[in-house]
């Protein structure tokens, strides 16, 4: 094949590719050709059974032509003459069979093998212009019969044709007219789906192409705009597509800008409050710092904190918890004045920077004027709650400080705020820094003490102040913890326990302490000693865990101790924080067994009703009031008021504290139930209190 050959194939079958490519033609070039091909074969059949009939009508002119003509030459009709004819026409014509017969249907002649006992030809008597017709053996053997007068004689001429041929013919003529309808369904479909390939398909292709490269790329829509636009309707649906496509790319740029731009909103802003967060605080405080620091100014730096704001979330719930946080982001962001930065540092935990000439005086009015705007009642779905603030302040003083000292020295100086019940706000003073950094150190080395067995429990002895001896009978002991520390000696609980609270350690300490007593109250049971009832401190953060009376009773299976053997006590104000919350919690703690005493009684604010109603087995007087028995008439009349209150509740009153003989015999004659202080014995290890216990045994 030469090279121009090639072209030309390649030429045409470039030309024809994207037709067969596309659905779409090959559909609609399928559905032509059906079309096309269904009319032509209904045109076709008429034709053919008009072709056929012609050949028959064509036959049978000849047959009698032939007969006719053969008869009139002789014009005898004397049998023998007649018999040679008629066999003779046999021999040259197509013509099968023949018989000569009279009107009365005797036979003159006849010859050949066809039998013309079943043909019915009346209708040639009836009208002699007539010729009767059929079709035997499925159209290979055609019959006539027709009316002639030979001689003025009228006789009935009977032929048989062998018409087999026609089939052959009919096929062929079906043959070639479908050979013809096929050519032309070919050229006509082919010339239509050139002309739609052209004029429709192709632009509906290129819009094909367009909308999919559009929809896999949408950012880059208008991209994909067609360019040339036919001069028709199709036109109008381009244009139409490309300002649709233009469109797109706009709003996908919209999209993408506003979705950049809440993507930075949100890397610098709280989503609760909608108030910056510490990132976009520190930015701003930066940037405050830099221009104070070259115009010798100040900024100073408050850090709010909401107290007891974990108690509402608790309580309440986090719904009402997020509420409050609101309320409190909007009271700090518009009832300031003058405007100041305010931030959503983390949890309850808010961040304000205020530049400018700023002296301490005005630093101080400024934090009475936050502490006010959020000491408004709240209403959370008809419980009104009043919030309570504390502020850490720290003054950059004209220094070129970073932000992060700044902001820490605040959150130092919120410590010390959160420490002083008393205290609402706070300024940072450099002598914190050393103590945070002290603080930093206890909570590391106390993290070692727990996992490493550094802690231990010191016992002191409660005495029954109702016995008649000369020493009064052990009835019980609580158990103090202690941090041996290899460097710093024995820590007592005033040294690390506020650490502990604040750092969250809390939690695990105290589930330290349970478990090592209930451990110590097996041990005694082991060494076949008589163990007395241990009572253990627990926090406030303890108390507050949902999960205590769970973790109680799961240490008390594991160590399998006595549950009346341990008692647990509570500080008032602990236990007044959420009364309704503390009742569920002491029902809780009553099932399983132990005993449950209020420690520090005297130093809260607690109602009688709740008092009355709180499951408790005693109430423990402050060491504040017996310090001063004998020496301050207020302090004996509020320990003679609170043994008496005791008393006529039905719960025992436990005096801590007692020191002197004077103090003893106030408290015995006033009918307290039990004592303890350093009169009894001061705390000591296990191995020394067990000398004890084996001479009360």
């Amino acid at each position: 094949m030469s090279q121009t050959q090639a072209g030309i194939m390649d030429f045409r079958w470039n030309l024809w590719r994207p037709l067969l490519d596309c659905k779409l033609c090959r559909s609609i070039a399928f559905s032509v050709f059906v079309l096309i091909l269904a009319i032509e074969s209904i045109i076709l059949i008429p034709s053919s059974l008009n072709f056929y009939n012609n050949e028959l009508r064509r036959l049978e002119e000849k047959a009698v032509a032939t007969v006719n003509a053969a008869l009139m030459i002789d014009g005898q009709l004397q049998p023998e003459r007649l018999q040679v004819q008629v066999s003779g026409l046999l021999r040259d014509t197509q013509i099968l069979g023949l018989s000569v017969l009279r009107r009365d249907g005797s036979i003159l002649s006849h010859a050949g093998d066809a039998d013309f006992g079943d043909f019915k030809f009346e209708v040639v008597l009836q009208d002699p212009f007539q010729i009767a017709r059929r079709r035997i053996r499925n159209g290979r053997c055609y019959d006539i019969a027709w009316s002639r007068n030979i001689n003025g004689t009228p006789l009935i001429l009977l032929a048989r044709m062998d018409s087999s041929g026609l089939n052959t013919a009919l096929v062929a003529f079906v043959l070639r007219i479908a050979g013809l309808v096929a050519l032309i369904v070919a050229v006509v479909t082919s010339g239509t789906m050139l002309v739609l390939y052209r004029s429709v398909l192709n632009p509906i292709l290129r819009l094909r192409g367009s909308m999919l490269a559009a929809a896999a790329n949408p950012n880059r829509a208008h991209d994909f705009r067609i360019s040339e636009r036919p001069g028709d309707e199709l036109g109008d649906v381009f244009e139409a597509h490309n300002q649709m496509l233009r469109r797109v790319a706009e709003s996908k740029l919209a999209d993408r800008l506003r979705a950049e731009e809440q993507a930075r909103f949100l890397v610098r802003h709280d989503t609760l409050t909608g108030l910056p967060n510490r990132t976009f605080f520190l930015e701003h405080l930066r940037q405050a710092l830099q221009a104070a620091c070259q115009r010798r100014e100040n900024v100073v730096v408050f850090v709010v904190n909401l107290a007891a704001f974990r108690a509402i979330n608790d309580s309440l719930g986090q719904a009402a918890g997020d509420r409050v946080l609101r309320e409190a982001a909007r009271r700090l962001n518009e009832g300031l004045q003058p405007p100041l930065f305010v931030a959503r540092l983390a949890g309850d935990d808010f961040g304000i920077a205020w530049a400018g000439p700023i002296p301490p005086s005005d630093s101080a009015a400024q934090a009475e004027q936050i502490l006010a705007k959020l000491s408004h009642p709240i209403n959370l779905s008809g419980t009104e709650v009043r919030l309570q603030a504390r502020i850490g302040i720290a003054h950059s003083k004209g220094d070129c400080v970073d932000p992060e000292t700044l902001l820490h020295d605040a959150n130092l100086a919120l410590s010390r705020a959160r420490d002083d019940a008393q205290t609402r706000y706070q300024f940072f003073a450099p002598s914190m820094t050393e103590e945070a950094r002290r603080r930093q150190e206890i909570e590391r080395e106390l993290r070692y003490a727990l996992e490493h067995e550094g802690l231990q429990l010191f016992y002191q002895a409660k005495v029954d102040l109702g016995s008649v001896e000369d020493e009064p009978h052990l009835a019980a002991c609580e158990a103090l913890i202690r941090w041996r520390h290899p460097t710093w000696g024995i820590l007592s609980p005033a040294q690390f326990i506020p650490i502990a609270e604040a750092t969250g350690l809390i939690l695990r300490l105290g589930d330290w302490a349970l478990h090592a007593a209930c451990a110590q109250i097996c041990s005694w049971q082991a060494e076949h000693r008589t163990p007395p009832r241990i009572a253990v401190n627990l926090s406030a953060e303890q108390f507050r865990d949902r999960d205590l009376p769970e973790r109680v009773g799961r240490i008390l299976q594991a160590c399998g101790t006595d549950p009346a053997l341990l008692e647990l006590e509570i500080t008032e104000s602990a236990a007044m924080e959420d009364a309704a919350n503390t009742m569920k919690t002491l029902s809780a703690l009553r099932k399983l067994g132990v005993r449950l005493a209020i420690d520090d009684f005297g130093t809260g604010y607690s109602s009688l009703s709740y008092l009355r109603k709180f499951e408790i087995d005693s109430i423990k007087i402050d060491k504040s009031f017996v310090d001063d028995i004998s020496r301050d008439a207020n302090a004996d009349a509020i320990c003679e008021t609170i043994i008496s209150l005791g008393r006529s509740l039905g719960k025992r009153v436990v005096a801590e504290g007692v020191e002197t003989d004077t103090q003893l015999e106030f408290l015995r004659s006033r009918g307290c139930h039990e004592a303890q202080g350093y009169l009894f014995g001061r705390p000591v290890p296990a191995p020394e209190f067990a000398i004890r216990l084996a001479r009360h045994d």
